[in-house]
This record gives structure tokens, C-alpha cells and sequence, in this order.
């Protein structure tokens, strides 16, 4: 590594702000060969650094980065140059929202690749002991049995297993990194913070401003990466590069069902891994088209399908929730509906004739049959959207796929999302609750018919009997009367 001290003091810096969040790696290419694991970056070759002439290596010392007092350089921000570079229209919070390519970019997740850029998404760091034993009794997913490099979703509820957030998180040696939606991360923070009991050794730090996050999606994403010079990493793992001099970490999965990996690096690096990202062949894809693109997936947002109206029952989120587990926030309203067959609405696809405005009532004839949760537009001027279906009629689940409801005067037919999972993963041991025919159906309400009828002739003539005591005894008492 050259010696200059504005690299050098760069490098530094880099390092010194991820571990704060327990991704710390002085200088990943002076790391042996074979350390390539998050779980070995994350434990003895991140324990300690030492700066000498210029270059960083990794080996055990007294001290960390944290203990050094050194001053970031001013830098120019690179990231947004480069996306501007490449005709970007920013929000007023330089978010990307376009970049005049939106066909060209929906078109690259089918066939090749894009990037898209997702700093605004919150991302919180739980560290701690306890935090797995912790997010086991708060969230859905069973976290006992994670290991560091592993990479899952789970669904945080409420106590009535109501929906508040689905997260995307990465575990690593000493901490869980926790990918939330964009706005969300503060409360969810505040929310999880109530319930660190005294001698919990759990702590929540939100780590968003210090990184950078990238969707890399589509069939030709791990090509792109290995042209980085970096493998690829397997489904539901977490790996570790060295970009820059600073550590990138890539997580299986980009936020949507398709093929896909989840980029985080240090704000120093970020804009160079865009460019070389977009070198290699990635287009480069705003906010409007991820949007466009999560709704054709179906991919549910808090604020949106994720509510305390919904559970995540309801929203497809089957491969995010265990009913084994033990006790946890909400379970016992999970389980319950999955033992009675009781869902009672499911998330699914529109297709609009036309555009129609979020909470809309969704319409079969004149009854409300579900509600529009979002909606967008395709380049092509096409209008999708997202909604709860109901999908339970007279005690029994009903198809919906193919449904020709309305919305707002416009038609809208039911279709299914590949983000959707209505099933528990195999190997989770969930009985499947028995089907309902309407032959069963039949059956059950004329039974229930029967016993009314029964019921109902019981009362009459326990009624008769007695007026038939109560005239005797009337009777008797006149004749008594009499004499």
C-alpha cells in the first residue's frame, strides 16, 4: 500500500468507523488467504492494528482503533459524482429517484444486472451477548440456532403478532446487523430498547450514516461481483471483500426474491465499488424503478403491507416466521391462526386498468372484498399495484388468484408475487391444518341446521310442559279457593 498520508489517513479512518459496528478490518489483502470468513475478519484478525511506515496490518494488540484519535479527511463526495455522472435525478435527500433508465433498468433484474443504491435504508446494529437470545423472544425467525456468516429475514410484531417491520439481518462474530426500511429504524430502536431487561447485555446503535448499502440484483449479479475478483456468496451466507483498502461486506439476497446480493461499505470506498459496479456491467437503477420493481415482486413495506392491521401470516412471510421455536412477542396469535385455518386475507398483485389512489377499497359487485396497499406505474404506463385479498368465505379458504375485483372505478385482477411464501419451510416440523371442501362445508352446516332445529323443538316444548304445570297447579289452587 502506498504511504501517502492522506491514503493513509483515509485507510485509518475507514476502519476505525466500521468498528464501531463489529466489521472492522484494517487491511483485508494483508490478511492470510484462506481468512476470508466474516466470522474470522469478525473475531482475532480484527482484534488489534498496527501502523507502520504506511501500511496497516492486522495482528493482536492492547488497543483498537476506537482508542486512536484521529481526524477523517475532508472528501469529496464521490458517490453522488459518479451517479450524476451517469444522469441521475436526486431527492432532496441525494437519493438517486432515476436515472432517465427506468425500462432499461427493470429489464437488467430479468436479464443481466442493476444497481441500486439503498443508503437510505436504515440499518441498526445489535451487539451484546444476549442479542440473539434477545431477537429470538422479539422477532419471528428462530435466531438460537444462527451462526456468525449466516444472513436471514425476520418479522418484528406486536404482541398480538400484528406486523411492525421486516428486517433483512446479517450475523457476524460480535454483533447482528439489521437492515430495515427506510424511516423506520429509530422506532423500531426505541420499541426493542423497552423490552433490554436489567442484566441484558444487549445494545442497539443505529449505523446508518456510516456506511453505504447497495442492491446488486439480477441473473448476471455473482459474475459481476467475480469480475470485482471476489466469489460470490452462497444462499443465506455472509462473505467479506477487500475494495479500497477497506472491508465491503456482501450478503446473499438484494432485497427482492430474484438472485441478488446486499453491498454495505464504508462511505470512503462507496463511490468507487458504484463505479467499478457499473464498469462491470451494472445498471445503474433509482428509487422509482426499485419501487416499480419490489411491487412487481410483491415485496411488502412498512407503512404500507406491513401495518398493525396485517400479520405477517397474511402479507406471505411463511419463510420468516417459526411456530417451534418456544415463546416469543406474538406467537401464540401465529400459531393459532395457522392450527385454525384462520387467515383471513392475503397479500397479492394487481393489475390496474388504470391508477388508483392507496386504501382504496378493494371490490367484489358492491362488498368490500380487501384494500389497495400500493400502487405504481411501469415505463410502459401500465399500473400495478399491491393489496390484501380476502380470501376466507363462510368458514373455508377460497382461491383468489384470477379475481376481477375493483378499485376506485377501476378493474383490478388478483395475480400472484414471487416474493410471496404461503408455506413454512420444510424441516420446521409445522403441521399443515387440514383442507376444507365445500362438501365438508355442506356437511357441517347441515348438521349445525339440525341441531338448531332440535334445539329449537327442545325449547318449545320444555316451554309447553311448562304452562302445562303451572295451569294444573293454577287449577288446584282455584279448587282450593272454592271450598
Amino acid at each position: 500500500m502506498n504511504c501517502g498520508s492522506c491514503l493513509h489517513a483515509q485507510s485509518l479512518a475507514a476502519a476505525s468507523r466500521l468498528k464501531v459496528h463489529d466489521f472492522a478490518v484494517a487491511s483485508l489483502p494483508r490478511l492470510p488467504s484462506s481468512c476470508t470468513s466474516l466470522q474470522c475478519l469478525d473475531t482475532k484478525h480484527a482484534r488489534g492494528i498496527r501502523a507502520c511506515r504506511g501500511t496497516v496490518t492486522c495482528e493482536a494488540s492492547v488497543y483498537e482503533f476506537d482508542d486512536l484519535d484521529l481526524d477523517e479527511p475532508e472528501i469529496d463526495n464521490e458517490l453522488e459524482s459518479y451517479q450524476a455522472q451517469l444522469g441521475a435525478t436526486f431527492d432532496g435527500d441525494l437519493v438517486p429517484v432515476t436515472f432517465g433508465n427506468d425500462e432499461e433498468a427493470l429489464q437488467a433484474l430479468q436479464d443481466s444486472s442493476a444497481v441500486a443504491d439503498l443508503s437510505h435504508w436504515d440499518r441498526l446494529h445489535v451487539s451484546g451477548k444476549d442479542r440473539l437470545t434477545f431477537l429470538h423472544g422479539q422477532s419471528t425467525y428462530d435466531c438460537a440456532k444462527l451462526r456468525p456468516g449466516m444472513t436471514f429475514d425476520t418479522v418484528f410484531v406486536t404482541a398480538q403478532g400484528r406486523c411492525l417491520e421486516l428486517a433483512k439481518c446479517l450475523v457476524q462474530g460480535g454483533g447482528v446487523l439489521m437492515i430495515v426500511s427506510p424511516g423506520t429504524g429509530a422506532t423500531l430502536a426505541a420499541r426493542l430498547n423497552k423490552y433490554i431487561l436489567y442484566g441484558d447485555e444487549v445494545s442497539i446503535a443505529d449505523v446508518t450514516a456510516n456506511t453505504k448499502m447497495f442492491s446488486l440484483a439480477g441473473p448476471e449479479s455473482a459474475s459481476v461481483l467475480e469480475g470485482l475478483g471476489a466469489p460470490a456468496p452462497a444462499p443465506h451466507q455472509v462473505s467479506l471483500m477487500g475494495f479500497q483498502n477497506s472491508p465491503v461486506i456482501m450478503a446473499a439476497g438484494g432485497g427482492l426474491s430474484g438472485p441478488g446480493y446486499t453491498l454495505i461499505a464504508d462511505e470512503l470506498a462507496a463511490g468507487e465499488l458504484w463505479r467499478s459496479l457499473t464498469i462491470k456491467g451494472a445498471v445503474p437503477m433509482g428509487t422509482a424503478a426499485w419501487e416499480a420493481a419490489r411491487v412487481l415482486d410483491g415485496r411488502p413495506m412498512a407503512g404500507k403491507e406491513l401495518t398493525e392491521q396485517h400479520l405477517p401470516l397474511e402479507a406471505g412471510l411463511y419463510h420468516a416466521v417459526s411456530l417451534n421455536k418456544g415463546c416469543y412477542m406474538g406467537q401464540e396469535t401465529l400459531a393459532k391462526v395457522h392450527k385454525l385455518n384462520a387467515v383471513k386475507q392475503q397479500l397479492h398483485g394487481l393489475l390496474l386498468d388504470g391508477d388508483v389512489a392507496p386504501g382504496s377499497p378493494l371490490l367484489a359487485e358492491s362488498e368490500k372484498a380487501g384494500t389497495v396497499t400500493s400502487v405504481t406505474q411501469l415505463p410502459d404506463g401500465t399500473h400495478i399495484g399491491l393489496g390484501y385479498v380476502r380470501c376466507r368465505a363462510n368458514g373455508v379458504q377460497i382461491p383468489v388468484e384470477g379475481l376481477q375485483l375493483t378499485a376506485g372505478g377501476v378493474k383490478a385482477q388478483v395475480v400472484s408475487r414471487p416474493f410471496a411464501s404461503w408455506h413454512f419451510p420444510e424441516g420446521q416440523g409445522v403441521q399443515e391444518p387440514p383442507p376444507q371442501s365445500a362438501g365438508d362445508l355442506k356437511d357441517r352446516a347441515l348438521a349445525a341446521k339440525a341441531s338448531k332445529e332440535a334445539d329449537k323443538a327442545a325449547a318449545s316444548a320444555a316451554k309447553e310442559e311448562r304452562l302445562r304445570v303451572m295451569q294444573e297447579r293454577l287449577e288446584a289452587w282455584q279448587a282450593s279457593q272454592a271450598k
